[in-house]
């Protein structure tokens, strides 16, 4: 027989998987039950997550970070049945806990493990929350006992499938009266009962079988599914001479979890070598949508086909072939092969897209932790989770949006009675949206605070001379700049909005924009390139160079005439729709002369709600193309969002259409 034995590593890596997700919904399910801290579901799925981490982590001999969610479990076990209040006080208690777990997962995830950690600290914290009754000791010595009960295939399989139905599982113990004689037929009449309203897996001691004298049918346990009431099933075993009913939540993995136990001492914890470093990492694995799998299954089954339709007709080609069937035939699998390509590269791209939701979900917490630090009243709202950016982006946008967010809270908003003072609403707010724009996902990151201080940035920055505000603003990306007299834990060190402008610009090759209004707000908008994306685009000629201009910001095409074009100074406009819009020949963006013609093709572009007209030398086809980050080098202008390369090895550029705003402002 061949030894199949578990890859150690791949086990790790699913665990950790499992774990970042589990880590995840907890993190929503609290912030959404400190703001319901009534809400029994919440609670319930709070319990959960955490029970899951805990079987998942002690599997995996990962016993510091089982205890930490053991002592979470119990926690919630007692706010459950109504033993203790949710105080914030103890939301602190149980998100600290939950920052503990998130740290030792990410040292796991690193090729560490979870020890080094003092959770004698935070278990010290939950223990004054943990003193139990010894009738709820008892209890959970019964759900332990069962969990160490060897089921037979048949009553796994009855469990299994009234888990699937959605039943409860249920350990139903009762005691009999010491008075009573005949203890046997007494605990029977119980049995009976609940056989008739829901399925008893199995009794202890054994009923169906008795194999012990009357004396040993004081203390009964039931195993019992059903999808009824709780209140039904202790009617149904209340009957003469039945003491100390008691009816306890049995958890579906607890009863069968030694069927995914693994061999003790079996895994070891991998060196650092076995996964990437920290400043490299990426998920070693993804998940992926089985829909979007499918798709590309299927599209290669179509590759196939059509592969072999290219054998068959090379093979019977020889001097006497028709070459007009030949070339009817190979049009026929090239386009074919043309939209089996385009279909496989959508579906590989859509693979590596993830909401940006899994760096949005982080910011609740941010603002709660923070806020209360601070002693500020603030609410942050979320729009825009499900536009998708590649996941090689999202992991490095973390520093940055909490740099930012921290800035905002500390610096922007005011506390609550300057806020009543000025007439604004006593919370202060961040807001957070995300869409996509052409080639590129922006990201407006915006405070109802105080807004920048120019004047003060002016007098920091040693400012001589006449600056726009615009440019003023752009000193607080300069490495070692803050406003701010006093260093704090939070800013004071002039780091975190460098980290922003070096991330986000250097790194990722995006953009940020920041719009201040003193006593009202300040919003910052982040730029980012979708690292491969499919665009559909205008491709358009200029000076001998090619263009991509994104559909969705093109209302129409035009052609303009010499004498259509409005002169005013130095700044020129175009009459569109009974209305003036900025007018700039492509070539003027990238500060080279246009070529002096009577009539020249516009392209009318939409930016939000901005219009212009571009002028460029000809219109050469609408087409799909794969965006690509370009370097800074080349886009020294900041007018190009990307670039792609045409069937024919040509270059295109895409434009940022954000360049409307610009020209609307000139």
């Amino acid at each position: 027989m061949v030894n199949m034995r578990i890859d150690d590593n791949k086990l790790k890596r699913a665990f950790i998987e499992e774990a970042e997700e589990l880590l995840e919904k907890l993190n929503a399910a609290l912030l959404s039950l400190e703001a319901e801290r009534g809400n029994i579901d919440l609670i319930n799925e709070v319990f959960r997550l955490t029970h899951s981490l805990k079987s998942e982590s002690a599997l995996m001999e990962f016993s510091n970070l089982s205890k930490v969610a053991h002592g979470l479990e119990d926690v919630f076990e007692k706010i459950r049945s109504s033993e203790l209040d949710l105080s914030r006080q103890i939301m602190d208690m149980i998100f600290a806990g939950f920052d503990v777990m998130h740290e030792m997962l990410n040292r796991i995830s690193l090729g560490g493990d979870d020890s080094g950690f003092n959770i004698d600290s935070v278990l010290r914290e939950l223990q004054p929350l943990l003193a139990k009754s010894h009738s709820l000791s008892k209890d959970k010595d019964i759900v332990t006992c069962l969990a160490d009960i060897e089921f037979t295939d048949f009553e796994k399989g009855q469990i299994r499938e009234a888990w699937e139905r959605g039943e409860a599982i249920y350990a139903l113990t009762f005691c009999i009266a010491d008075d009573e004689p005949m203890k046997y037929p007494r605990a029977y009449l119980v049995f009976n009962n609940l056989e008739l309203i829901a399925n008893v897996i199995r009794t202890c001691p054994d009923m169906v079988n008795p194999a012990v004298g009357e004396e040993n049918f004081s203390h009964i346990t039931l195993l019992v599914c059903s999808d009824k009431e709780r209140e039904q099933l202790i009617a149904a075993a209340n009957i003469d001479q039945i003491q100390d009913i008691k009816l306890i939540p049995v958890i579906y993995e607890d009863l069968l979890k030694a069927e995914h136990r693994i061999e003790k001492g079996r895994f070891k914890h991998p060196g650092p070598s076995d996964f990437t470093s920290p400043e490299n990492r990426e998920r070693i694995s993804i998940r992926v949508e089985t829909r979007k799998l499918n798709d590309l299954w299927q599209q290669v089954g179509e590759l196939i086909i059509s592969k072999s339709h290219l054998s068959r007709v090379y093979e019977r080609i020889d001097h006497h072939s028709d070459p007009v069937k030949v070339k009817s035939q190979l049009e026929v699998i090239s386009d074919s092969l043309d939209r089996i390509s385009t279909g496989m590269q959508e579906s590989m791209i859509k693979t590596r897209m993830v909401p940006i939701s899994v760096i949005f979900n982080k910011f609740p917490r941010l603002v709660r932790d923070l806020s209360s630090k601070l002693g500020k009243s603030v609410t942050i709202e979320i729009h825009g989770q499900d536009t998708e950016i590649d996941r090689s982006i999202v992991e490095a946008l973390a520093d940055p949006f909490t740099h930012i967010i921290r800035n905002a809270l500390d610096h922007g908003i005011e506390f609550s009675e300057e806020r009543l003072i000025q007439g604004k609403a006593e919370r202060g707010k961040i807001s957070i949206t995300a869409l996509q724009q052409g080639g590129k996902v922006a990201i407006e990151i915006s405070d109802d605070g105080r807004g920048l201080d120019l004047q003060k940035i002016r007098q920091k920055a040693g400012v001589k001379g006449v600056l726009k505000d615009e440019e003023v603003v752009n000193f607080i990306f300069t490495p070692g700049f803050s406003t701010k007299e006093r260093i704090t834990d939070l800013s004071g060190r002039g780091v975190g909005m460098d980290v922003v402008a070096t991330r986000i610009r250097e790194e990722l090759k995006g953009e940020v924009k920041v719009r201040s209004v003193q006593g009202k707000g300040t919003t910052f908008t982040i730029m980012l390139p979708l690292a491969l994306n499919i665009l559909n685009s205008l491709i358009v000629r200029c000076d001998g160079y090619f263009y991509a201009i994104p559909t969705q910001n093109v209302d129409e095409t035009v052609k303009v005439l010499l004498s259509d074009i409005i002169v005013n100074g130095d700044k020129s406009s175009y009459s569109y729709r009974e209305k003036i819009i900025p007018l700039a020949h492509l070539s003027e963006l990238f500060d080279r002369k246009p070529q002096p013609g009577d009539e020249s093709y516009g392209v009318i572009l939409n930016h939000r709600e901005e219009k212009a007209c571009l002028l460029v030398d000809e219109l050469v086809e609408e087409e799909e193309l794969v965006i690509k980050p370009i370097d800074s080098i080349l886009n020294y202008q900041h007018r190009l969002s990307g670039v792609s390369v045409l069937g024919d090895g040509t270059i295109v550029y895409v434009l940022d259409t954000s360049i409307v705003e610009e020209l609307a402002r000139v």
